[in-house]
């Protein structure tokens, strides 16, 4: 093998070495996957409010938001009742939204929601929502597309929402909507410094090369 040759070699698994290191720096939690809506980051952990509000202030980020699923969710109209059913968290932010608006207007209180289009809840129903022993009664005031990523969900709800269903527990999951893409890693340093550790961290597809 020439010299040229070796040292291309060389190269190449010092390259390789490195990328591992970085996939690994928070504690080999990092994956790539394709995030719903426009999110390019996903965290999840256990978030205070105080955390978001001190991610969101991060330069690179562009939207924080909450971003927590519920499953087993019983859902209650006039006209009968869903059992383990799937809702999601309202999103405000326009780059992180997974599911556009056809119908109504987007919630502002813990007792709007949104309905989603063909899953059994229609604009202007009263809706009482148990799980787990919580529950929470509101009003449809708006419909939205299937949302991506999560295409059988019923409804979504605010954040606010979310947490009184859950029983107060903390954010699980955190959507993040970065600037510039190059400056993943940027993100990913002030995200570490934050929260004082290494939540289980995922990078939108798009990503890859710039981690």
């Amino acid at each position: 093998m020439s010299k040229r040759g070796f040292v291309s070699v060389v190269g190449c698994a010092v390259a390789a070495v490195g990328a591992f290191v970085v996939l690994d720096h928070f504690g080999g939690n990092e994956r790539f996957a394709d995030l719903p809506g426009g999110a390019d980051v996903r965290l999840v952990g256990r978030f205070t409010p105080k955390q978001l509000e001190r991610l969101a202030a991060v330069p690179e980020a562009a939207a924080v938001e909450c971003d927590d699923t519920l499953y087993d969710v019983g859902v209650t109209t006039i006209r009968g009742g869903m059992a383990q059913s799937t809702v999601l968290t309202a999103l405000h932010s326009g780059g992180l939204q997974r599911a556009a608006l056809v119908q109504g207007r987007a919630p502002v209180g813990d007792g709007e929601l949104l309905a989603v289009d063909g899953r059994g809840l229609r604009l202007g129903d009263r809706v009482t929502l148990t799980r787990g022993g919580h529950s929470l009664a509101g009003t449809v005031v708006g419909v939205v597309a299937r949302p991506a990523g999560q295409p059988d969900a019923v409804a979504l709800l605010t954040a606010g929402a979310i947490e009184r269903l859950d029983g107060g527990a903390p954010c699980g999951v955190v959507a993040v909507q970065l600037r510039k893409r190059s400056e993943a890693t940027a993100f990913q340093r002030a995200a570490k410094g934050v929260l004082g550790g290494d939540p289980v961290v995922t990078y939108d597809e798009s990503l890859r090369g710039h981690v």
